[in-house]
């Protein structure tokens, strides 16, 4: 899955948010007590990662899967569907042909929190939405498979208010 991998990647990328290590602390203090919708749900392993902290109101993917109420493209979810969500919380595909236009629509509708490859934000392309992020927090190498290998590519949550930021970008080291 990493760049360093030579595996294939995965149909869609559907790679499950199944490592416990991908909520940190801050992460989970800056949802607690929130709604939030994930319209990258895949099996719900995120929604399970962080059902002590924050209630899923809304769920979708792009294809049926286990639990996922909605099959439908990120892209178009709207306010309709939004209302009794206070945030948008998923670990979205990184292609940047799919991942640049579900940002761009995901922050005109709420408060967006993605994760996402660390060397993100060092990639030009990105440069743009770095400088409308208002926090990232490191979580580190990650596994996306049960037999629990993590990988050499280490992850951040990336935040994003509602229509971007106007402040500097706040990062924090790791827990």
């Amino acid at each position: 899955m990493g760049k360093y991998s030579d595996y294939e990647r995965v149909e869609k990328d559907f790679y499950p948010t199944i490592d416990p290590n991908a909520i940190s602390t801050r992460f989970l203090d800056s949802v607690r007590g929130k709604t939030y919708a994930e319209p990258c749900y895949g099996n719900g392993d995120l929604e399970d990662l962080l059902m002590e902290a924050a209630k899923c109101r809304w769920r979708s993917d792009i294809r049926k899967t286990v639990g996922s109420s909605v099959i439908m493209d990120a892209v178009e979810i709207d306010e309709t569907i939004l209302y009794d969500c206070d945030l948008i919380i998923t670990n979205p595909p990184y292609k940047k042909d799919m991942l640049l236009p579900m940002i761009d629509h995901f922050i005109s509708l709420r408060p967006t929190w993605l994760l996402l490859p660390a060397d993100m934000m060092h990639n030009k392309y990105f440069s743009k939405y770095i400088s409308l992020c208002s926090k990232i927090y490191p979580v580190g190498r990650l596994y996306w498979y049960e037999n629990k290998v993590r990988g050499v590519v280490n992850y951040c949550w990336y935040h994003w208010p509602k229509n971007g930021s106007n402040y500097p970008t706040v990062f924090t080291g790791r827990e």
